[in-house]
């Protein structure tokens, strides 16, 4: 009993530094960011802050945990509303675009490098985790691909794995490219940010299907 308050205090306290880490990062930028300044905002002396966290990187990671995990289960639901390809394609297009308005920083944590260093015994057991969930969300992708050559919507020459990626490069690549150029797109091209998001993905989804 004395054992589970003991870790339920310690998950308050990490959960309250990594609140107050996600706040700053948000503002400020991760780089601008130090641990003392995320001490402070979490009320935690300095030395306190290191009994939770080794360093900044592991709050970082920490975070990309996190930010992981709930994209898995944000890729998992939207793909779970329909069965046809097509639709599940779309379903995981807007899920990957609401995310990205709803948790700015958690999209940004995904698309970092992964380290792949897991075998390792000195590899902390977070870079193992993060790798498990991306590899997760690897998968849920890799099977919507599957089912799309199933159901005769997807060419069978497809390198699955390599697509996926292909896949993660584009649509992030696109959402990035609407926010930061929205105005760009709005006074020159005439379209709106999601019209061209729109666009993107079908661009993208013909790339791979079945003429």
């Amino acid at each position: 009993m004395k054992e589970n308050k003991k870790e339920a205090l310690t998950q308050f306290h990490r959960t309250n530094i990594l609140q107050a880490a996600e706040k700053l990062f948000l503002e400020k930028g991760v780089e601008n960011t130090t641990v003392d300044t995320i001490a402070k905002a979490a009320d935690y002396s300095k030395a306190t802050l290191y009994v939770y966290f080794k360093n900044k990187e592991e709050i970082i990671s920490s975070i990309t945990l996190v930010a992981m995990q709930l994209f898995h289960h944000t890729v998992r639901e939207a793909l779970s509303k329909n069965t046809d390809f097509i639709k599940q394609y779309h379903a995981l297009c807007e899920s990957m675009v609401d995310f990205q308005r709803n948790y700015p920083l958690y999209f940004d944590s995904l698309l970092k490098e992964i380290n792949v260093d897991i075998d390792l015994p000195s590899t902390p057991k977070v870079y193992q985790d993060i790798f498990e969930a991306g590899e997760k969300i690897n998968m849920e992708i890799g099977s919507l691909l599957r089912k799309g050559i199933e159901q005769g919507h997807v060419r069978t020459d497809i390198r699955v794995i390599e697509t996926v990626f292909i896949f993660w490069a584009g649509i992030s690549g696109a959402l990035r490219m609407a926010i930061q150029k929205e105005a760009y797109l709005s006074k020159f091209i005439g379209v709106t940010k999601n019209e061209f998001l729109q666009y993107s993905f079908e661009t993208l989804l013909k790339s791979i299907t079945n003429k």
